[in-house]
């Protein structure tokens, strides 16, 4: 952005007429003039360069997060908060409300700061999101995005160039002298990849299928409107029948052609070459990451040079960089809560401190502006609708893409800064312009995040749960582990499961591994010793853990284990889409997540890594949009795969107990305990607790004939006293539920209870759930894992299938066939042992 003409006090407080004036600052022979010497040493340190800054950066920090924490809930993007911080203090409210506070942002020796500091952290944001953009994953995006990119940039601008020459005995003749409408048009259509990744990410969109749709549409457009600007205009000069012009247009293509050189063969090789000894996990060192930076520097500078502007170069460089580890991670670690988070926001309040509603006088002018404006928006719109709808993209995803590629923000904000100083916007054009990219983004933002939910389409026709598994049919579980340390406990309960050729499992890994250093989730099967696959730097993390696995197949008899291992690379906020679009591709019935928590040394409860919370909320989203049942696997160190090492096992590999107290996710749980049971050497204890028939309300019925259904089953099928076994016990309430609990739980390494997250509270569990910590463990589980309760053994927490379109139907059935076996059974089994 050009810094020449910056404007005046009469500028922003509009009682002048538009800045032509030279201002003179002082001397800057000493670091009096930037520094001050405090109040007490008679200095006013707003007279200064660098106090000044410093309040700046201050007060616009705090109106902004101000302003957003008032506009987040209607799911307005942070960058348009902080632009509206920036119209609140500049001419448009405080120079009116007062004129001496507005003032401190009036001041030229302020503007020249703000404009230095923000366009430097502008230069550096644009860097890192090229380092951390994966060209690759765009590349699959196909023809639908390449259709997107040219038709959402030809229609819009044909459309205003005809609404152009329809009007143009109403435009402006100052219009016409500067070639506004040419400048407006070249500007406005644009899908820019920056305002659209920034917009995808603040409305956690970016791992959609439609957010990535969108941006690598607006990636491609960004690409071809660069080079296609570059060498026409190169190509038109060299044409030229002046000599001058030729020479110039000469030069230019040449320069531009080196500068293009520079990039790919010096920058990048040179950069390369810094990161190639670093240790697999580590950041760059302090030295190496200044030698980056400085690289940088010099392609913004080459830019400018150029007549580009200065993110061009930078940009360029940061997507010919393999994002991830090591030098993706070390600009998110060292830059972003500097240059995102603080410096950043003085680029975006920049453009709205030279917004001046007050100057908006002439409302003919203001309504033609308008006019261009809506044509380009409705034009983009539709252009970018017509070859989704093409494809056979429904007219949901479609209006929803339309609005994606319409996203408005900071860089409608810095071309509309450089028409500005380039005098092709006057002020009131200028404040027409920003007040409309404000509302469209505003509004396209909230209709997007209304509109597009993905966890939509996580929603399986059919039942996908270990108890409506049939006789023969494999059982498909995928298991997430978040590093290795998840690792030995999901292979002890595969090892508990005991899948053999009889009873098969087929195992779909997925590895979660850290998200940072990229802009985009990305989920890719893992091809043994393809470091590709997993490109943040999570190659041999992945690889340790598929080696696990594959080890533990071998170990199983031929037929009995089938592993399809997945590494996920996507931020915990959005996450749960990847699981989930896992789970319904490959029809998988079970869903084992690890829990947060983990047994320390010392007896204690301690997080499993620093992000421990952000785990606990995705795995809360796993449980609410799964198309599958879903298990948390809560590891105390009493499962193990060598057997022997766990708790007194009665001469079985291994024990588990299942507290049953009835409904859906206590009999996913049976069903579950009996598949692992079934053709294994494994001991399995079902206690059932009941209340005495005083105690009851009578409570659902089909509830209750299902739940003796699945118990029934259980005992006439399994049950033979030694090592199947079940017990009934009849409690009068939690306490004596309880004491059973502890009692029984003992001779265990394994503890299997239902989430019962939707079940209405009885009296086996009033007076616990008041006490509950960890709610995505359910009441039951929750008890059993809590440091007070004493027990340290490994859990599972069960919960059954939540989202089917065919769910009420299976559950109908399961009544009805219910209800025939009772009528030909006539009685209840009586194999039990009353306590």
């Amino acid at each position: 952005m050009s810094l020449e003409a910056l404007p005046t006090d009469a500028h922003l407080h509009g009682d002048g007429t538009v800045n032509k004036s030279l201002f003179c600052f002082p001397p800057n022979n000493s670091a009096a003039a930037a520094t001050s010497s405090g109040v007490f040493a008679g200095d006013d340190p707003l007279k200064f360069y660098f106090p000044l800054l410093l309040c700046h950066v201050c007060i616009v920090f705090a109106l902004s997060r101000a302003i957003h924490a008032l506009l987040r809930r209607a799911s307005v993007p942070l960058v348009i908060s902080q632009i509206l911080a920036g119209a609140l203090l500049g001419p448009s409210f405080l120079g009116r409300v007062s004129p001496h506070a507005g003032e401190l942002f009036a001041m030229p020796e302020g503007w020249v700061q703000i404009n230095t500091v923000g366009g430097y952290a502008f230069m550096l944001q644009i860097f890192v999101i090229g380092v951390k953009t994966d060209l690759g994953v765009f590349v699959k995006s196909g023809k639908k995005a390449v259709a997107i990119a040219i038709i959402g940039t030809v229609a819009p601008q044909v459309a205003m160039s005809a609404a152009g020459a329809a009007l143009s005995a109403r435009v402006p003749a100052s219009w016409k002298a500067t070639f506004m409408l040419t400048g407006l048009t070249s500007s406005w259509w644009l899908s820019a990849f920056i305002v659209v990744c920034c917009t995808l990410d603040d409305l956690n969109l970016l791992s959609s299928k439609l957010g990535r749709l969108a941006m690598s549409a607006a990636l491609i457009g960004d690409f071809a409107n660069n080079l296609s600007v570059a060498f026409i205009t190169s190509y038109l000069l060299a044409s030229s029948p002046s000599e001058k012009l030729q020479r110039i247009g000469f030069v230019s293509i040449a320069t531009f052609t080196i500068f293009v050189g520079f990039v790919v063969f010096v920058a990048r090789p040179a950069i390369l070459r810094l990161m190639r000894d670093v240790p697999e996990g580590a950041l760059l060192c302090e030295a190496r990451l200044v030698a980056v930076l400085l690289i940088t520097i010099t392609c913004g500078f080459a830019s400018k040079v150029l007549g580009l502007h200065a993110t061009y170069g930078p940009f360029m460089l940061g997507l010919l960089l393999p994002g991830g580890a090591s030098l993706g991670v070390t600009m998110a670690e060292r830059l972003d809560r500097l240059v995102a988070g603080l410096l950043l926001l003085l680029m975006f309040a920049q453009g709205g401190m030279r917004l001046d509603v007050y100057k908006m006088t002439d409302a003919s002018t203001c309504l033609l502006l308008e006019v261009f404006l809506v044509v380009g928006v409705v034009a983009k719109f539709a252009s970018c609708m017509a070859p989704c709808l093409f494809c056979g993209m429904s007219h949901r995803e479609a209006f929803i893409v339309g609005l994606m590629m319409n996203f408005k923000g900071i860089i409608d904000v810095v071309y509309a800064s450089a028409f500005m100083d380039a005098k092709v916007f006057d002020e009131q054009v200028y404040a027409t312009f920003i007040i409309t990219s404000l509302a469209v983004g505003a509004t396209t933002a909230a209709a997007v995040k209304h509109i597009y939910h993905p966890e939509e389409k996580y929603v399986a026709y059919r039942r996908c749960t270990v108890q409506h598994k049939k006789i023969d049919e494999e059982l498909r579980v995928l298991a997430c582990v978040h590093s290795q340390a998840d690792v030995g406990p999901m292979l002890a309960l595969l090892d508990a499961s005991s899948p053999s050729p009889e009873s098969p499992i087929t195992l779909y890994l997925l590895h979660l591994a850290p998200f940072a250093g990229l802009t985009t989730s990305v989920l890719r099967p893992y091809k043994l010793g393809d470091r590709n696959s997993a490109p943040s730097g999570a190659g041999t993390n992945s690889e340790h853990i598929v080696n696990a696995f594959r080890f533990f197949m071998q170990q199983r008899p031929p037929g009995s284990v089938s592993l399809l291992p997945f590494v996920c690379i996507a931020p915990n906020a959005t996450v749960h889409d990847d699981v989930c679009a896992v789970a319904l591709e490959k029809r998988a019935m079970l869903i084992v997540v690890p829990f947060h928590q983990r047994l320390a040394i010392d007896g204690s409860v301690e997080n499993t890594t620093e992000k421990a919370g952000a785990i606990q909320a995705a795995n809360f989203n796993v449980l609410h949009y799964s198309p599958c049942s879903v298990a948390i696997l809560v590891d105390r160190g009493s499962l193990s795969v060598v057997p022997g090492e766990g708790a007194d096992t009665d001469g079985f590999p291994h024990r588990v107990a299942l507290y049953f107290l009835g409904g859906p996710e206590d009999r996913e749980a049976l069903a579950l305990a009996m598949y692992m049971a079934e053709d294994a050497p494994i001991g399995l204890t079902v206690s059932r607790f009941v209340l005495p028939p005083e105690w009851r309300n009578g409570g659902d019925t089909v509830e209750d004939r299902l739940d003796e259904e699945a118990v029934q089953e259980y005992v006439r099928r399994l049950v033979d006293g030694q090592r199947l076994v079940y017990s009934e016990h009849m409690v009068t309430g939690s306490g004596g539920m309880v004491a059973v609990i502890r009692e029984t739980s003992r001779a265990s390494d394994l503890l299997i209870v239902g989430r019962r997250a939707e079940s209405p509270e009885s009296a086996l569990t009033a007076g616990i759930s008041d006490w509950s910590e960890h709610l995505e463990l359910g009441v039951l589980g929750d008890l059993l894992t809590s440091a007070d309760f004493g027990c340290r053994l490994s859990t599972l927490v069960v919960q059954q299938q939540t989202r089917a379109a065919a769910g009420e139907i299976s559950r109908q059935s399961s009544v009805k066939n219910v209800e025939q076996r009772l009528e030909s059974d006539g009685q209840v089994c009586k194999q039990r042992n009353f306590v």
